[in-house]
């Protein structure tokens, strides 16, 4: 996979070298899934250390950025994948491959695609996850139904499921990046984009969700649930379907809930779900090159097929590396979803680039105003895409 050796040990006369490591993995599964790595990492490089500091998700950035300002960054950055292009703009990152000759065509294009800035590599995955849809097999089976590939399908399956205290479905949508994430399925499946928030395709897919609580088949609480509440309420069995990710099966294989995993359905039958693509990477922020080369180290490791394994299975996650994407699916048949829509999953800067962050504040907040009601779908998204034109300078 890579030109020069992936457990190459460093060695100094003035004893080890530490490095310094940003992420924001406090909690459990990721934290002890880093810590055991880490611990590898250093038994087989006996003369690197690492420090480790974890700050909340929403401060790694700002901090972050602050560090670059100062020039004062971690050796090793971790950040969240759409991070990666606005902050590699700034000049910070190290692009990787200055270190060795990375074979891209073992990679799934779309997450190479998320640590690609101007034609070169500054990071690369530690993991890679997508969306799709749990539903409840003992509910279904009790209703007779089967689970849906299309709208229509969710929309007839949501209403047959819901009754008392159960909805049929259930999604995030709160006022944050969890809500552009949600909704990016259902808007770039119909064809939709985000820059052009204001059209047809875009729209339905709002009508969608909106239509959804509207009817009471989805609770109005979702306009503040994240995507742990929203777990929380199927697992509790208040929710008959519900759109998450990979990293809630350490979870739901402790609860008691019998489920399965399909596919987000599509808006006609023969379409193919696009699925944004979520997970971290792994970057070298620029200090100097001895420190770099040693921080490489690092990243590399984590590339060997068993160590990827390790920590997507652990955290819940699928490898971009192909090879260990498939040894994790074959020992874990449940990924197998989310690794097809990994196939043909996009990432959420492939367009926008470093101007998503921003965009996808505008969509949520517009997301947010048709599911309240205070503006039907159509003047939410042709307010957006006003918005949306400002801030790209149209």
């Amino acid at each position: 996979m890579f030109a020069n050796g992936q457990k190459e040990s460093s060695s100094s006369s003035s004893g080890p070298v530490t490095l310094t490591y940003m992420d924001y993995w406090a909690a459990d599964p990721a934290n002890s899934a880093m810590k055991a790595y880490i611990a590898k990492f250093e038994a087989a490089n006996p003369n690197l250390k690492i420090e480790r500091t974890s700050v909340p998700f929403g401060n790694l950035l700002p901090k972050a950025l602050q560090e670059a300002s100062s020039h004062s960054l971690p050796d090793i950055l971790m950040l969240d994948n759409p991070q990666l292009q606005d902050f590699a703009s700034t000049g910070a990152l190290a692009p990787l491959d200055s270190f060795t000759t990375i074979d891209k065509s073992q990679y799934f294009p779309g997450p190479l695609s998320t640590v690609t800035y101007n034609g070169k590599l500054y990071g690369l995955p530690v993991g890679n996850n997508d969306l799709a849809i749990f539903y409840n097999k003992t509910m279904f089976k009790q209703a007779n139904l089967t689970p849906p590939k299309t709208w229509d399908e969710l929309l007839a399956d949501a209403k047959a499921l819901t009754s008392g205290n159960t909805y049929g479905f259930a999604f995030s949508a709160p006022t944050t990046e969890e809500a552009t994430w949600q909704f990016e399925p259902f808007l770039w499946t119909a064809q939709g984009d985000l820059q052009t928030i204001g059209d047809p395709q875009a729209i339905s897919a709002l009508n969608l969700w909106v239509t959804m609580i509207n009817n009471g088949w989805a609770s109005k609480s979702v306009i503040n649930w994240s995507q742990n509440d929203v777990e929380k309420q199927f697992e509790l069995g208040h929710a008959a379907m519900m759109e998450n990710g990979p990293w809630n099966l350490p979870l739901l294989r402790k609860s008691t809930v019998d489920y399965g995993i399909v596919p987000i359905p599509v808006p006609k039958a023969g379409m193919v779900p696009v699925a944004p693509l979520g997970g971290e990477v792994f970057t070298i922020p620029v200090s100097n090159v001895s420190r770099e080369k040693e921080a490489w180290k690092f990243v590399q490791m984590l590339q060997v097929p068993e160590n990827l394994v390790a920590v997507n299975k652990a955290m819940g996650y699928i490898p971009a590396y192909i090879p260990a994407a498939k040894q994790l699916v074959a020992e874990d048949p449940q990924l197998q979803v989310f690794m097809d829509e990994l196939k043909t999953g996009r990432a959420r800067t492939n367009i926008l680039g470093q101007n998503y962050p921003k965009v996808s504040e505008i969509v949520w907040n517009a997301i947010q105003s048709a599911l309240v009601g205070t503006a039907t779908p159509e003047a939410a998204f042709k307010q957006a895409q006003q918005q949306v034109n400002q801030a790209l300078g149209k």
